[in-house]
């Protein structure tokens, strides 16, 4: 019985040594870890200090995804990528849909197309919208950082996030097309008063 407790004892000291080379690597090391036994499942919502190894097959870790609205931001090592969050857009009268929801909107990644964004109303109530920057790395916005070594991918994230979450991509996208729709629709729609003339 005594022996049992031993192997359970030395797995746990086996799997902590493990988890410190896991996370004792920076991004900015010259060399990485190499041998590692297991990656890590692939996170959309990366918060805080955190870092995760993911394999390079991972199609989401390839194309450095993140449900945080985050743009690349100019680097001086080029064998790693630098992204910056964006925080989050938001109804300036704080308003909630009909089924309670707050209106947490996705930036745009260009400058100019932001600015454009915050001229717009509120998809719910026709109030302005107004940008909540990302503060969460010291008054800076949370930064990832992504390098592809061998057959890993390494990811870390400095800082954390203080705002809402934006709506995703492809809730964006839903939003924008339901959006598209509606107007072509709408009886004072151009489109559809020419149909209507020819009939």
């Amino acid at each position: 019985m005594l022996k049992g407790t031993d192997n359970v004892v030395t797995e746990q000291e086996d799997s902590a040594s493990r988890h410190g080379e896991m996370t004792s690597w920076d991004i900015n090391d010259i060399k990485l870890p190499q041998d590692i036994r297991q990656t890590d499942w692939f996170q959309e919502w990366p918060d805080s200090y955190v870092k995760h190894i993911y394999s390079s097959e991972d199609k989401n870790a390839q194309r450095h995804h993140s449900s945080w609205a985050m743009r690349n931001t100019n680097n001086h090592n080029s064998r790693i990528l630098k992204k910056s969050c964006l925080g989050v857009v938001v109804c300036g009268n704080d308003c909630s849909t009909l089924d309670g929801r707050k209106i947490y909107l996705r930036p745009a990644i260009c400058d100019k197309a932001r600015q454009k964004q915050q001229r717009k109303c509120c998809p719910n109530c026709n109030g302005p919208l107004r940008l909540l920057s990302c503060r969460g790395h010291g008054g800076y916005p949370v930064t990832n950082f992504w390098r592809h070594e061998g057959q890993f991918i390494f990811f870390q994230s400095k800082g954390a996030h203080d705002h809402p979450r934006p709506e995703t991509k492809l809730e964006a996208e839903a939003r924008r097309s339901i959006q598209k729709a509606q107007t072509s629709f709408s009886p004072s729609s151009p489109r559809l008063k020419r149909g209507q003339e020819t009939e």
